[in-house]
Formats: structure tokens, sequence, C-alpha cells
């Protein structure tokens, strides 16, 4: 039933915490994990806490970069419990659900951070949309496992509970073709002279914010690129 969605667990400190997310994913129906550089992974903690649902670590993805455990799929959510300053679209974890029980046609990759301090600013740049889930004003820290527990059950419930009428897929860009063509339209920029040392940072930043909020189709990222080989030959860079 998911196997359009995609658990990622990056950072991991507690190999407990790997086996006993698996076992939160598995009661749920959920089979897809991806790893980016655990602490200690594979482990005989994660294997005890997964109770019965080793398959789903025997299986599971081991990444050491951030991106590569994104590049096969079209849309990344991310999960904080802070929140930033980064323009990137927020939502409910009811908007959430819904989002992605109307949209069972795309892939998508759920992202949570390390347990002490979540995902990076640059982490998160790579994110389409971020999700908070609300706790009680004395103390936001939910536990990893915990965090994935509450998203494989209400997308469960939700996707169980209630058919849908299907919207038209749209063939969506993966992350790794979306961040080449961020890759070459930076490089560009620097090459023109309109990103510089100074505003590198905030202007890399907006770039990646703007083009994620358009949910960019493959022909589109195909286009860009046509585009972006027009100017380089137009300017003979």
């Amino acid at each position: 039933m998911f196997s359009n969605i995609h658990i990622v667990l990056v950072n991991t400190s507690h190999s407990g915490n790997i086996g006993s997310s698996a076992r939160a994913m598995k009661v749920m129906g959920f089979s897809n994990l991806s790893l980016v550089n655990p602490k200690n992974f594979p482990s005989e903690q994660a294997t005890a806490l997964a109770v019965g649902c080793s398959d789903v670590l025997k299986d599971a993805k081991v990444f050491t970069s951030f991106k590569e455990a994104l590049n096969e799929n079209m849309i990344n959510i991310g999960f904080t419990s802070r929140n930033r300053k980064a323009s990137i679209p927020n939502m409910e974890i009811e908007d959430c659900i819904d989002y992605l029980s109307h949209n069972r046609s795309y892939t998508y990759n759920i992202i949570f951070g390390n347990e002490k301090s979540g995902l990076s600013n640059e982490e998160l740049l790579m994110c389409d949309y971020i999700v908070t889930l609300p706790t009680h004003k004395d103390y936001r820290s939910i536990n990893l496992s915990a965090a994935v527990q509450i998203f494989t059950y209400e997308l469960f419930k939700k996707c169980t509970k209630t058919i849908f009428d299907m919207k038209p897929s749209l063939n969506l860009a993966t992350s790794k073709e979306k961040d080449f063509f961020y890759t070459q339209l930076i490089n560009l920029l620097v090459e023109i002279g309109f990103i510089t040392e100074k505003n590198n940072k905030s202007l890399t930043k907006k770039i990646h914010i703007l083009f994620n909020k358009a949910r960019l189709e493959e022909d589109e990222i195909n286009m860009l690129h046509g585009i972006l080989a027009s100017i380089r030959k137009k300017i003979n860079i």
C-alpha cells in the first residue's frame, strides 16, 4: 500500500531508535527505510528493538550522502520540532496526510533528523515541505521512533478509512534531477557575476526554495536546461 513512501532517518545516534522506527513502520504497512550516516548500524540493539520486524532493517538502504538518499523520489517532506526562518512551505500533520493520500502516484521521502539536533538548515533546503508535530509548550522534543509512529499511524488510518478520487498525476522531477538543475543554474549565475562570494549563501538558499515551491515536472526541468544551454551559447561561456 505504501510502496511510494520512503522513511529517511538522518544521522541517527542511537541504534535502538532505528529498530523502534522499523517496528513503527511495519505495523502500519511501511517497509522502505533509508539511513543516512547512522552512528551504529547494523547493531544488535536495533534488531532487538525491531521486535520481529528485522526484515525492514535487513532491506534498509544505507547512504553516506544526504542528497544521494533522496535522489530517486519526487517530493521531500522534512519533520522538525523547531520553527525555522527559511521560507519553506509548512504543513500541519493533517495537511500532510491529506496531501499524501490524495497524491498516491508520487514518490516521497519522509525525513527525520538526528535525535538531538534534528535536520540541519542545509538539509531542510532540500525539502519541499516542512511538518512540525504539535506538542505541549513545556517540552517539544518527540522521540524519533514516536514521531515515525505518529506519521505512519495517521497515514495508515487515513488511507484505510477513506476512498479518494485520484487527481491526474504529474510526472514530477526527482530530487536528483532538481538538484542537478540547481547546480547548473547556480554555476551559471556565479560565472556571470550575479552570485558573488558575499551573497552566495542567501541567494543559493532562495533559489532552492523558489524552485521547490514550483513542483517542477520532468519536461519542465528539461526545458530549463535548454534555456541554460541557450544562454551559455549566446554569451559564449
